[in-house]
């Protein structure tokens, strides 16, 4: 097993020092090298994730819906004539939820299948059979922010009954008219009493990258409402069996949160998620992360200019080496499918589903000036 002090140590021994931390140590900063560590290990391990296309940070997730374009089956309000604030930005058609856990967002999968089963034949090929995967290129999307009120706190009105520890709550929604009013909130179940009645929730985090409180944690928030919801507000979905509760919630904003804007119904995307746990990390980041944290504490520890862009040379090579591995893993195939079949709906090349083919993943980590 791997844990973050071994990471640290690792880092430390490529600069070659004497020292060698604990855990206790790192998480405490109770030294020159547990403090320097610290000021980096965050930061840079983002930044290692967004620079290569690491199968140990690829994830797949639906993403939760906010609101769409009049017309649209989720919203049957009349078009309006100028863009209004609650529709998604022009051209787009739908806005989802920037995930929590995403730190680079990749593609959109295609939800439509075309072309196999019944409606007019698109090519004097013979048809029949239902599509058994996803067709098409990804689909397009891009990355905005938007002004949403969010749930900061959750106060109980109404217990309910047969509720249980660990429930997730999904919050009911008040739209005006037929307006989608955005994203709700959702709570965790922490405490129950007799009959499964609530007494206790905290707030599930839906937004990414929030300011710090004037506490010093990291603040916690929840949904993304157009307008604050009336109280009390009652629960739409479970995970488990409880019904009947009520809460009064507290709301912040507007603010600022992140936002997907596409073309796509159902958009489910995939997307590079912060990795935590040193024991999912692939062997090859965990070299480059050891060797680029040597090369951001160097400076801090020894003043060593030299050292200090050695290693982030190592650590780019290993960068460049998993991008090369990554072309050379799964299916990769050459063949292309012609444009007239392609306007008729059929594409079988498959970009989104093997590697990582023409993604932009940016430069390296720059040296010292």
């Amino acid at each position: 097993m791997t844990a973050l002090v071994d990471i640290g140590n690792r880092a430390l021994q490529a600069l070659g020092t004497r020292v060698t931390m604990t855990a206790a140590e790192l998480s405490g900063q109770t030294s020159n090298e547990a403090i320097q560590l610290n000021l980096v290990l965050t930061p840079t391990r983002r930044a290692l994730l967004r620079m290569a296309p690491w199968a140990c940070g690829l994830k797949t997730a639906n993403l939760t819906y906010i609101t769409s374009a009049p017309g649209t089956p989720e919203n049957t309000t009349a078009a309006t004539t100028l863009w209004q604030p609650g529709q998604p930005p022009p051209p787009w058609s739908y806005e989802y939820q920037y995930p929590v856990d995403c730190l680079r967002a990749c593609w959109l999968i295609p939800a439509t299948q075309t072309g196999f089963a019944g409606g007019i034949p698109i090519t004097t090929a013979v048809t029949g059979g239902a599509a058994s995967f996803w067709q098409g290129p990804p689909v397009k999307f891009q990355i905005q922010t938007d002004a949403f009120y969010a749930v900061s706190a959750a106060a109980i009105a109404y217990g309910g009954n047969n509720n249980a520890v660990g429930d997730i709550l999904t919050l009911a929604t008040t739209p005006s008219g037929n307006v989608p009013i955005g994203a709700s909130a959702q709570l965790t179940v922490t405490s129950v009493g007799a009959g499964g009645v609530i007494t206790g929730v905290s707030v599930v985090n839906s937004v990414p990258n929030v300011s710090n409180s004037p506490s010093g944690g990291t603040e916690i928030l929840g949904g993304a409402y157009f307008a604050p919801q009336a109280n009390p507000v009652a629960v739409s979905l479970t995970t488990g069996s409880g019904s009947g509760a009520l809460f009064n919630l507290t709301f912040t904003g507007p603010s600022p949160q992140r936002v997907v804007l596409t073309n796509q119904e159902f958009a489910t995307m995939a997307y590079i998620q912060d990795v935590l746990d040193p024991n999912l990390m692939d062997d090859q980041f965990q070299e480059a992360y050891v060797k680029i944290l040597a090369g951001q504490v160097c400076m801090g520890l020894t003043g060593d200019k030299k050292l200090a862009n050695m290693k982030v040379q190592e650590a780019n090579t290993i960068v460049a080496l998993a991008r090369q591995s990554d072309g050379n893993e799964g299916l990769t195939t050459n063949d292309i499918t012609p444009d007239w079949l392609r306007i008729r709906g059929i594409d079988f090349v498959e970009p989104y589903s093997g590697p990582f083919s023409g993604m932009d993943w940016g430069g390296m980590f720059p040296l010292f000036g």
